[in-house]
C-alpha cells in the first residue's frame, strides 16, 4: 500500500528535493569551471610547445632541403 503524505509533508519533501537540486547544480557548475580551466591550461601548454618547436622543425627541414637541392661547392 502506498504511503500517504499530508500537504505539509509533501511540501517539506518538495523543498528538500529543491534544495538538493540547487546544491547539485552549484557543484556541477564548479566542476564545469574546473574542467574549462584545465582545458585552457592544456591548450596554452600545447600552443607554447608548438611555438617553441616550430624553429627547430623548420631548421631541420631547411637543412634537408639545402642538402638535397643545393649542389655543394667543390
Amino acid at each position: 500500500m502506498a504511503k500517504l503524505y499530508t500537504r505539509e509533508e509533501a511540501r517539506r519533501r518538495k523543498v528538500k528535493f529543491q534544495i538538493f537540486a540547487g546544491m547539485f547544480d552549484f557543484i556541477a557548475v564548479l566542476a564545469g569551471i574546473l574542467v574549462i580551466i584545465g582545458c585552457v591550461i592544456l591548450l596554452t601548454a600545447l600552443v607554447r610547445w608548438v611555438i617553441a618547436d616550430v624553429p627547430v622543425t623548420f631548421r631541420t627541414l631547411w637543412e634537408i632541403f639545402m642538402k638535397a637541392v643545393v649542389v655543394p661547392e667543390a
